[in-house]
């Protein structure tokens, strides 16, 4: 009779324990990223919509926000993970004590954020004694702040009126503000709708709204390698729209209920910053332009009494991932 070799049964239990212990194995949960309408932060979404998450091996759940300031608000409360916020909404984290790492930079807007004001409000002077419609605490607020220092008008000589930024066309109807900052798609829609006109944009304050890729600090640290893999499904999703810009942009403006067109329009006031360019703000050795450009943010944010504190930007700006990334490319 045939009796089987006790190394070939040996083999066996080993097999079966492997897949056990497989199928047993506790899954990650996914890593949850708030999102909300810009078109400079839609690679994130393109890159789960083409399925680039899942093919470097990490579950990802974008999580859309209407109001940005709710996005901001889920990550410094701990109900995401990760966040596409700008540069100066990660200082402002900090400041308040929400440890947090910006791991890529996505874009930075030229021509995208601007002032918009109704009819009547001709220049940027006629601004004094008017109402000026904002999300205070967010990026809205450093651009107002730019907006008025660079045109020379006191805080003083205007009231802020705390509004979100999807808000503003609806609040200049209503005649409750004179004029609001906002963003694409809001920019160009409002001042079509209300006959008025786009006064200023962030092409006239150029590389000071940066948006990002934030992460919660211990986030960071307990799964660096599934933040590596997102950082490099982004980028394979930022090539994408270079080699194929008009399937991606239906991509990410169905994300945003607009058209391809549309979506196109708004990319025209901002720049996507691919791996390179990442490289080259970061730079090699957390000596590259971006941490000078935080450090000015901050100091402007403290001088204008939005943040009390100066946040440590060495900290909170994290290159491992980009130069890994690059160090892979080479």
């Amino acid at each position: 009779m045939h009796r089987s070799h006790p190394s070939f049964k040996l083999f066996l239990v080993l097999i079966l324990a492997v897949l056990l212990l497989n199928g047993c194995a506790p899954k990650s949960d996914p890593i949850r990223i708030a999102i909300s309408v810009w078109a400079g932060v839609e690679p994130a979404e393109l890159a789960a919509q083409l399925g680039y998450y899942e093919k470097h091996g990490v579950d990802v759940e974008m999580v859309r926000f209407s109001a940005y300031s709710d996005s901001l608000e889920a990550l410094r409360d701990g109900n995401v993970d990760a966040g596409m916020h700008t540069l100066d909404d990660s200082l402002r984290n900090m400041s308040v004590g929400k440890d947090v790492r910006v791991v890529l930079l996505t874009d930075y807007s030229f021509g995208g954020d601007g002032l918009v004001a109704k009819a009547g409000i001709e220049t940027m002077s006629d601004l004094r004694g008017s109402r000026i419609g904002v999300e205070v605490g967010t990026v809205g607020h450093l651009s107002v702040l730019k907006i008025l220092e660079k045109t020379g008008i006191d805080i003083g000589e205007v009231t802020l009126i705390s509004i979100p930024a999807w808000e503003i066309q609806q609040a200049m109807l209503d005649g409750k503000i004179d004029a609001g900052v906002t963003w694409e798609p809001y920019l160009t829609d409002t001042a079509e709708m209300i006959g008025g006109n786009v006064l200023i944009t962030s092409r006239d304050y150029p590389e000071t709204i940066i948006t990002t890729m934030t992460f919660d600090a211990d986030v960071v640290e307990s799964r660096p390698e599934d933040v590596e893999k997102i950082v490099s499904a982004y980028f394979d999703a930022v090539e994408y729209i270079k080699q194929y810009p008009q399937e991606a942009y239906r991509i990410m403006g169905q994300a945003e209920g607009i058209s391809a067109e549309d979506f196109s329009s708004h990319v025209e006031g901002l720049k996507y910053l691919d791996l390179q360019n990442n490289v080259e703000l970061y730079g090699t050795d957390s000596n590259g332009r971006i941490f000078t450009t935080a450090q000015e943010i901050s100091q402007f944010l403290v001088d204008n009494q939005v943040i009390k504190n100066l946040p440590d930007v060495h900290q909170m700006l994290d290159s491992r991932f980009i130069l890994n990334l690059n160090s892979d490319s080479q």
